[in-house]
This record gives structure tokens, sequence and C-alpha cells, in this order.
């Protein structure tokens, strides 16, 4: 019986520490102003929505929802030219 408690705390501790990993992972992504560029080159934008700079799959659209348009976040010059995740 003593055999078995050392190898199911091990199988325990590691199963809690993924599951606290994936989880402070989830909450690092974080919220930024998302844009609609009012030009092709994105130097003139109106902020939105919020989205996430965390590439989680979907893109950030108005409303979050499908069919709204895509939104952009800001690269370092200020244009709102990078891909927007949703949050």
């Amino acid at each position: 019986m003593k055999r078995l408690i050392v190898p199911m705390l091990v199988i325990v501790a590691a199963a809690t520490s993924a599951f606290s990993t994936d989880a402070s992972a989830k909450r690092s992504s974080s919220l930024v102003p998302g844009y609609i560029p009012n030009n092709p080159q994105g130097t003139d934008c109106t902020e939105i929505n919020d989205c996430s700079n965390v590439n989680n799959g979907p893109v950030c659209r108005v409303g979050q929802v499908s069919t709204g348009a895509q939104l952009f976040i800001l690269d370092d010059n200020g244009e709102c030219v990078l891909t927007g995740y949703k949050p």
C-alpha cells in the first residue's frame, strides 16, 4: 500500500501543475483596443471594441459576431494593421 502512495502523489501534483499552467496562460492574454482602419494604410483608425493580442484562433470583429467587420490592433508605429483576436 505504501508503494502506491508516492506515485499517486506525484501524479496528482503533475495534474495540478498542468491545470494551473493552462489557467495562467489564459490570464496572460491582454486586452487591447481594436480599431477599424479608415484608410488602406491603417494610419487613420477608429477605436471600436476590445480585442486580444494573443492568437487564440477567431479574429476580433465588431460586436464580436462573425458578420461584423474585422478589427485590427496598433503596431509600434501607431498604425492599425495587426490582426486582433477575439478576447
